[in-house]
């Protein structure tokens, strides 16, 4: 027998399934160094909590953008095409210490990824506790990376003001080593901040951590990224 739905009932089914969110699909490029891959990968980590999305992760350890552009190869990929967006993490002292070297490497990467047709993503690393005498604090990273997001109409994840409401308010969760590198638990609280920013979704409530994580520490963290991007 064949049924009929009432148009007046489809459209509340319609309107329920785009208030609780669609799966967000895309395809998601990494350009960084071991920030990006520890923990077994940011892109990994992204992929869990977007679990319809590709990614694919071009990390080298020390890295700066400027490097990964002298390189080429990172380049071609990107003008392979198909990326909806390139996510860009500097080495975690340039945009501080060689800020004209951190904006010249990303606007050379923005102006190749926009020709493909894809969208420019500055992930915004955090406070290094080894090297604030230096100025590598929150504040100047923000500085740096939200004038640059600006300047190029680059999405910026700011993953760097999240690590520090976390410290702020649970300062006995470690989310980073002496020299800067995420914890598992800081390679998570960036992931949601990415997830957020991408896919203008909110973390909270997602189900994913894929290591031994207390619950509460994962809502916690989910939590955390919500409120710095304003969810």
């Amino acid at each position: 027998m064949k049924r009929s739905y009432h148009p007046l009932l489809l459209c509340l089914a319609c309107l329920l399934l785009a208030a609780c969110g669609a799966p967000p699909t895309a395809r998601v490029l990494f350009i960084g160094n071991s920030y990006t891959f520890v923990n077994g990968g940011l892109d990994h980590q992204l992929a869990g909590l977007a679990r319809t999305i590709e990614t694919r992760p071009l990390a080298i350890g020390g890295y700066t953008l400027e490097q990964h552009w002298t390189d080429g190869s990172d380049v071609q990929v990107i003008r392979q095409g198909g990326w909806n967006f390139v996510v860009l993490q500097d080495q975690s002292q340039t945009p501080v210490l060689d800020a004209t070297r951190f904006d010249d490497a990303l606007r050379k990467f923005d102006k190749e990824i926009k020709a493909q047709g894809g969208r420019t993503v500055l992930l915004m690393t955090w406070e290094r506790p080894d090297s604030v005498a230096l100025g590598v604090t929150t504040a100047n990273l923000a500085a740096g990376y939200q004038a640059m997001g600006g300047e190029l109409g680059a999405l910026v994840a700011p993953a760097g003001l999240a690590f520090a409401r976390s410290l702020q308010e649970r300062p006995e969760l470690v989310l980073t080593s002496p020299d800067g590198h995420p914890t598992p638990a800081g390679t998570y609280l960036a992931a949601c901040v990415l997830y957020g920013t991408l896919f203008k979704q909110t973390p909270v409530g997602n189900s994913f951590a894929d290591w031994t994580m207390p619950a509460a520490t994962r809502d916690f963290l989910q939590q955390v990224a919500a409120e710095t991007l304003g969810y």
